[in-house]
């Protein structure tokens, strides 16, 4: 049986769990002609990578921090919901062209449309290619969006065009807002930000806190969240969402949410 590789492409990756998951997946569904791979490739680099993913080819990859707006000039197509969002997550092969989807949207939006409950506002934190993905499924649920970050330009570039509020990053406390969505680095394991949180005062106005970040599965901002006594989305369920989709556009197969989510929490327990 012919070998198919996989993989992440970001810069760095010492945080990240997806080659954990999708491995473990190929196992379970008795794929063992595939491999996924972790590539620390970084922005100078990307047009190399993209060549080699022609030259090999792989099969197909996950794309992450700082590369899933930069990426997209070098794919052939685009699905609606990349082009939409402007940013690619997933590469994959649609006959001889190489493709770009943008599954972070439904993984983001799950647990909130699972949830229940009644969200009129949201605040985003940041301004990366995640948080267009958060801002594109927060439009599609109609709930009013503020974005904030800590580069004022880039956040306004961003308003712009995802055609959303914005509020200033040391205004934050100020917003109106349901929902507080952390789409920033800070508090993710392995960053120079590790222990740091994005909101230090009270969340008095929030009542729902949602973490992009997945590792640790219980952010500094979470934990105050649950102190406080919001209900909080890890960023584990998002992960999980996303990577499930990809998982179903490579192999056809199904990846279950609950197996997966309990293997990734034994997973970082075990570290």
């Amino acid at each position: 049986m012919k070998p198919q590789i996989y993989g992440i492409v970001g810069h760095p990756l010492g945080h990240s769990l997806s080659p954990t998951l999708h491995n473990h997946w190929f196992c379970e569904c008795g794929f063992e002609n595939k491999l996924y791979c972790a590539w620390p490739i970084p922005p100078d680099k990307l047009d190399d990578f993209v060549r080699a993913v022609r030259l090999l080819p792989i099969s197909g990859a996950s794309v992450t921090i700082p590369h899933k707006e930069t990426i997209t000039p070098y794919l052939d197509e685009l699905s609606p919901a990349a082009r939409q969002v402007g940013a690619v997550n997933t590469l994959y092969w649609r006959g001889d062209s190489l493709a770009g989807e943008n599954t972070d949207v439904c993984g983001f939006m799950a647990p909130l449309l699972a949830g229940g409950e009644s969200i009129n506002s949201a605040l985003v934190l940041g301004a990366g290619g995640a948080s267009r993905a958060v801002i594109h499924g927060l439009k599609e649920m109609g709930i009013k969006t503020t974005i904030c970050n800590r580069s004022r330009d880039k956040a306004e570039a961003m308003a712009k065009d995802m055609k959303t509020d914005i509020i200033s990053w040391e205004k934050r406390y100020s917003a109106q807002a349901d929902l507080l969505v952390n789409t920033t680095p800070l508090g993710m394991h392995g960053d120079k930000t590790g222990g740091e949180t994005p909101w230090e005062k009270d969340m008095r106005r929030i009542k729902t806190v949602y973490d992009i970040i997945y590792n640790p599965p219980c952010t500094p901002l979470l934990k105050q969240a649950e102190e406080e006594g919001k209900t909080v989305i890890s960023g584990l369920e998002m992960f999980v969402g996303q990577a499930r989709e990809q998982f179903r556009i490579w192999t056809g197969q199904k990846m279950d949410r609950e197996p997966a989510l309990t293997f990734l929490g034994k997973t970082l327990r075990g570290k």
